[in-house]
């Protein structure tokens, strides 16, 4: 009797979940036709076209000054 009514449950959690999910892809599909372009709208409307913004500037000096000799080659005839 536990075995059928586990079969049972299992078989209605998984009809309630195909058409819960098939009405969630629903919506998301329909808001996505409405205004597929949504994602690539700027954020700041003050910026023109073309121009080049840095939000983050580097922590420190990146460069490491202690790589090792410099050997200044001559070139051989």
């Amino acid at each position: 009797m536990g075995l059928l009514k586990f079969i049972l449950t299992f078989i209605a959690v998984y009809y309630v979940f195909k058409v819960l999910s098939r009405l969630y892809l629903a919506y998301v599909l329909n808001k996505f036709k409405n205004n597929p372009f949504s994602h690539t709208k700027n954020k700041s409307s003050d910026e023109k076209e073309g121009d080049v913004t840095i939000d983050k500037m580097p922590k420190g000096n990146s460069k490491n000054k202690n790589v090792g000799d410099y050997i200044d080659y001559e070139e051989i005839d």
